[in-house]
């Protein structure tokens, strides 16, 4: 996978942050700085990466429209890998995998908003199956403010994770609307939860291979909420189970 063009400010300010690897950063000719660019600066710097002033015929076409960017940044990405080396080194730093398996969620903002969401919840491995390119990508990187970058992120077969994860002794939920509430589902320790989109859920071949099913209690007449709320719902609920522990 080649560089990813980073288009908002906030999002390279958390990658560098983050100590996540940039190629470069441009940044327009005779840009008036403002206090966000300025620590943009300030931090690409310290991290040692490259600041390229350009002249703003050359800079990046913004994601919508014919206006360009006045600062952009290059990510390389460097948190993908297997499941296997990833349960190694969670057991090895004695913490609890915590994991988020996606199967069939749609659209570039639904899998931003969750990789965000699982990042700030303290998920330790984000693992999909399909095209890497449509699920980490400038969109992607966009919508979860880089928070993508910032977690480790796995391709697998979904159902040979599962299969791994249960070898592993690692609880697996699946959230369906007819699923036990969440609520009463124990989801300390090692735990894996399986999101599906919000149209058709999660299949019903992965399901069944799932250790448990969770759903999150709704009032009569709602189908289903938008994948990455129920995602909130569910991470943090884990949150807040083990901080009771």
């Amino acid at each position: 996978m080649g560089p990813l063009i980073v288009r908002n400010k906030n999002a390279i300010l958390e990658l560098l942050d983050g100590e996540c690897k940039l190629e470069k950063i441009q940044i327009v000719n005779d840009l008036k700085q403002d206090d966000l660019t300025k620590r943009i600066v300030e931090m690409a710097t310290k991290n040692k990466v490259p600041i390229e002033m350009t002249p703003f015929e050359r800079m990046s076409k913004r994601r919508e429209g014919e206006s360009r960017e006045v600062v952009v940044g290059y990510l390389i990405p460097t948190n993908l890998g297997k499941l296997e080396d990833l349960l190694d080194d969670l057991y090895n730093k004695k913490q609890d995998p915590f994991l988020l398996l996606i199967n069939r969620v749609e659209f570039e903002n639904n899998i931003g908003i969750i990789a965000r969401t699982a990042f700030g919840a303290g998920v330790n491995g984000l693992i999909f199956q399909g095209d890497e390119d449509e699920f980490y990508n400038e969109e992607t990187v966009h919508f979860s403010i880089g928070a993508i970058a910032r977690i480790p992120v796995v391709k697998a077969n979904i159902f040979e994770a599962l299969k791994m994860l249960r070898k592993n002794d690692i609880k697996s939920y699946s959230l369906q609307m007819t699923g036990t509430s969440v609520y009463e589902t124990d989801l300390r320790g090692g735990v894996a939860l399986v999101l599906g989109s919000e149209a058709r859920g999660v299949s019903e071949e992965v399901a069944k291979k799932c250790d448990g099913a969770i759903s999150i209690p709704m009032k009569s007449g709602l189908d289903s909420l938008n994948v990455g709320i129920s995602a909130g719902i569910v991470l943090y609920e884990k949150v807040r189970q083990e901080m009771i522990k």
